[in-house]
């Protein structure tokens, strides 16, 4: 009878034992499918709202000095102008970054206009003073729309420098696949935003995701225009890899201008106008 009820009890505990091992079971299969489901929202609304997250416009508009004028595009968009002083001067078109707007580089466009060169600041859609929505193919459009103004005022190509920064640069490097100036300034620069955003969205296939990757490795993959690159060694947002890869992947002339202790939006101040500007000097008396 003992004997009995013992293995009566042994079949008992191994019933039991497996009835919470299949329960078990149960609440980790739920949990992984919690899991699946969040990491597929989190997917979805990445893809959705991924503008949102890669375009920063400012709010507000502010028109320009007395001595830029605001010119229209064939398109409609708007960018501000000033006329070189002397026929052999260079004309900059100036790109700017993401967080920045078409009046956020006054101290460079002070700076060339002061030596007397022609400044185009180039509007993007969606920011302040242009309508429409930030998207690679709307920002390399409106560019591509008022170099071309510029080119109408009797501007030769060679003449033409494109000076783009940080987002800038990935805009400057598209329009230059399509017209190449006689000069690329890239400051701040990166391969690609896809690259960029591995880096902080690890966690995300931005690689099928992505819509806006201005591949800018690519872009420059036929051109044979010189290069100049300015990159601050302590610039957290574009770090400085990221700029040699897309410096040392480009096979026409360049030169490298690394600035010791040069941040994100301080390169112009750091070490830069003084390059700018000698440049744009040797290419004039050239």
């Amino acid at each position: 009878m003992f004997h009995v009820c013992l293995v009566g009890r042994s079949h008992s505990f191994d019933k039991g034992e497996a009835t919470r091992h299949h329960l078990g079971m149960i609440w980790i299969q739920r949990l992984l499918l919690i899991a699946l489901a969040a990491y597929l929202i989190l997917l979805l609304l990445a893809y959705i709202f991924q503008r949102s997250l890669l375009y920063f416009p400012p709010e507000f508009y502010n028109p320009p000095p007395d001595w830029m004028v605001e010119i229209e595009a064939a398109d409609g968009s708007m960018a501000w102008w000033v006329a070189p002083a002397r026929d052999t001067a260079p004309v900059i078109l100036v790109f700017h970054g993401n967080a920045s707007a078409i009046d956020s580089n006054m101290a460079i466009f002070r700076d060339l206009h002061a030596q007397g060169y022609g400044v185009m600041s180039i509007g993007y859609p969606g920011y302040p003073g242009n309508a429409g929505k930030p998207t690679q193919r709307t920002l390399v459009a409106s560019a591509i729309a008022q170099h071309d103004w510029v080119l109408a005022q009797s501007i030769s190509p060679d003449r033409i420098v494109f000076y783009g920064t940080s987002l800038g640069s990935g805009v400057a490097t598209q329009v230059a696949a399509n017209q190449q100036p006689g000069l690329l300034i890239l400051d701040a620069p990166f391969q690609s935003t896809q690259a960029i955003a591995k880096q902080s969205m690890w966690f995300l296939p931005v690689g099928i995701l992505m819509k806006d990757t201005y591949r800018s490795d690519l872009a420059l993959g036929n051109l044979d225009m010189p290069l100049i690159w300015i990159h601050g060694t302590h610039d957290r947002v574009i770090p400085l890899t990221s700029g040699q890869s897309l410096y040392d992947g480009y096979s026409g002339p360049k030169t490298a201008h690394i600035l010791e202790n040069g941040e994100h939006h301080n390169g112009w101040l750091m070490g830069g106008r003084e390059i700018v500007l000698t440049t744009l000097a040797k290419l004039e008396a050239d």
